[in-house]
């Protein structure tokens, strides 16, 4: 039973387009989504569980046990990656094309991430950090923190450039789009996009 409960909440947090909430009682986590609950019914000592899971599906959750709710928000990511490269005569650097892999490792490569982002969760401080990962699961470079504040619109855009990156094994590259805000102790992977190194 426990599992088909979590396989439930995995489909439910999969199809959130904004925020949901938990009313806790009796012991009980109840998932409400938009104000209707969910069929499911989780143990309130199930709570980190279910945060972690919502992690891994690219949502931040909040639970604060005094209110007895656990906030969820999934914020829409876009990524596109881009490798050509051009310079103006205002010395203005624009990059087009968007990666289609390339043939071999250990040449140093340029390229911009464009992110687009929809429904961020709303905060004075949101932080957005970039982070390329490896075939390994290692990161290889990572971006500057960026912080907004979400509090008039929670839609914005960003593009950071990864200049001169050494791409020393074959395999696929992910570019993961990280977010936190001050409800949230650490950062989760909210959106990435892909490339591969080799043939």
């Amino acid at each position: 039973m426990r599992k088909a409960a979590i396989v439930a909440f995995a489909t439910m947090a999969m199809a959130i387009a904004g925020t949901a909430s938990t009313a806790i009682g009796d012991g009980n986590v109840k998932v409400v989504v938009d104000g209707n609950l969910v069929g499911s019914t989780f143990a309130a000592s199930d709570t980190d569980s279910l945060q972690q899971l919502v992690g891994t599906m690219g949502g931040l959750s909040a639970y604060d046990k005094k209110a007895g709710k656990l906030a969820v928000e999934k914020p829409k990511v876009n990524v596109l990656l881009l490798e050509g490269v051009q310079q103006y005569k205002n010395k203005s650097i624009v990059f087009t094309n968007p990666i289609q892999g390339y043939g071999d490792k250990d040449v140093p490569r340029s390229f911009n991430a464009f992110v687009e982002i929809d429904n961020a969760p709303v905060s004075s401080e949101l932080k957005v950090r970039l982070v390329l990962v490896g075939p390994d699961g290692k990161t290889v470079d990572r971006g500057k923190e960026w912080t907004y504040s979400t509090k008039n619109g929670t839609s914005f855009y960003f593009s950071e450039p990864f200049i001169s990156t050494k791409l020393e094994q074959y395999g696929t590259y992910t570019l993961q789009v990280c977010m936190k805000t001050e409800k949230y102790d650490n950062y989760v992977v909210v959106g990435e996009n892909s490339f591969t190194v080799g043939r």
